[in-house]
Order: structure tokens, then C-alpha cells, then sequence
């Protein structure tokens, strides 16, 4: 399914946010998506393409925020809905994110900020299954701080049934890989010069479809 052409299929997560049930009756709110964006703040080109049609069909403006960029120049005083593309509870949740509202707030937005996507139980069922095609790849991560995000990786080891490995330890050849990445990285860029095919999750369809469908149902 194009990029675009989606149709909402995705179940609604204003039914677990009960606070964005309220937000519903209020029409749809701009979205302010948070991603990590490539050196000088460059946007991957998976996430930058789904600005227009987004916006189409949800009728109301979208925003992406690189934490790579400076802060972009928002219209005054507006009701926003935050939503972090982020996949692990790594500095950039835990530090850069609340910075942000913070910031936003001080500027007088009416700021409503959703987890990150990567603690999304819609998000978690697709990692599932995507592990259940392919049970015997290992999870490839960044290395990540022991505490919050290396009790984040034990709670995806034994949910998707996969080994996580951070990309350092994995072994091209041996074993088949799923980067933890939402869009091309570094780390997927090394894996296809080694001769590694794994896509960064943005990369396939099925992935795409879910996400964009996922912001599509939001209020």
C-alpha cells in the first residue's frame, strides 16, 4: 500500500489513552513528530515523504522535529500533539524529550506528549510478528545504557523470542539480522556494506502502512 493511499485499519489509540478521547471531540490536533534525523538535522527521506499525505488526510498540519536540527519556528500558541518516533527509553526519551515539552510549553502551545513509539503495544504486537516470520534473526540495537533501556531490551528479548545483540557483536554470515531502526541509519548502512540485508523497519511496507495508519487514527 502507497504511501498516501492508506486507509485507517489500525485499531484507535485514543481506546488505552483515555485523555486522547476527550482530544477527539476537539478535531484533529497538529502533530509535532519527534525523530532522530540524520547529522545537520537532515530528515530520512522514509519519514520526510509522509508529511504531505499525512497531512491530507488527517486535515490538520504535521511537523517532524529532527533532535539532529535546531527547534523548528511554530505558529503561535498552538494546540500540538507530540508523538515520539523513538524506539528504546534511551537519553534521547529520558532527556532530549523533555526538553522539548518544555520548551513548547514556555512558548505557549497547548502541548499533549504521547510515549515513544517504541512502548506502543500496537507497535510491540508488529515487532512480534515480524520476529515470528523470521525467529531465528537476532535484534540488532545502538549499545544502550544498563538500567531503564537494557530492562526495555530484556521485556523485547522475551515478548518477540529474540536474541538482541548490539550491531558490534553480530556476526554477518551466521545469522540472519532486525535492526532495532526505524529509518536507515548508520547501523543498517554497515550491515548492507558487509552484505547483511536488513532493511531499517521504515523500509518495508507492512511497517509503513502500520505507522502511518497508526497517526492517521490519532485525534
Amino acid at each position: 500500500m502507497a504511501i498516501g493511499s492508506a486507509t485507517s485499519s489500525a485499531r484507535p489509540v485514543q481506546e488505552r489513552w483515555p485523555l486522547l478521547r476527550k482530544l477527539a471531540n476537539e478535531g484533529p490536533w497538529p502533530l509535532l513528530l519527534v525523530a532522530h534525523g540524520h547529522s545537520g538535522g537532515v530528515l530520512p527521506q522514509v519519514l520526510e515523504q509522509w508529511l504531505a499525505p499525512l497531512e491530507k488526510q488527517r486535515g490538520a498540519p504535521v511537523w517532524i522535529q529532527a533532535l539532529t536540527a535546531e527547534p523548528l519556528v511554530l505558529p503561535q500558541e498552538l494546540p500540538l500533539l507530540m508523538v515520539p518516533l523513538l524506539l528504546t527509553p534511551g537519553s534521547h526519551v529520558r532527556h532530549d524529550l523533555p526538553v522539548i515539552r518544555q520548551r513548547l510549553r514556555r512558548a505557549g502551545h497547548r502541548l499533549v506528549s504521547l510515549p515513544f513509539l517504541g512502548a506502543w503495544e500496537e507497535w510491540l504486537d508488529h515487532l512480534a510478528d515480524l520476529a515470528q516470520a523470521d525467529p531465528s534473526a537476532c535484534l540488532l540495537h545502538h549499545p544502550l545504557r544498563v538500567g531503564l533501556a537494557n530492562r526495555y531490551l530484556q521485556m523485547l528479548q522475551e515478548r518477540l523470542q529474540l536474541t538482541p545483540l548490539t550491531a558490534e557483536r553480530f556476526h554477518a554470515g551466521e545469522q540472519r539480522a532486525l535492526p532495532l531502526a526505524l529509518a536507515p541509519n548508520r547501523m543498517t548502512a554497515q550491515l548492507q556494506d558487509a552484505g547483511v540485508p536488513a532493511p531499517a523497519l521504515l523500509e518495508r511496507p507492512i511497517t509503513q502502512t502500520l505507522l502511518f495508519n497508526l497517526l492517521l487514527t490519532l485525534p
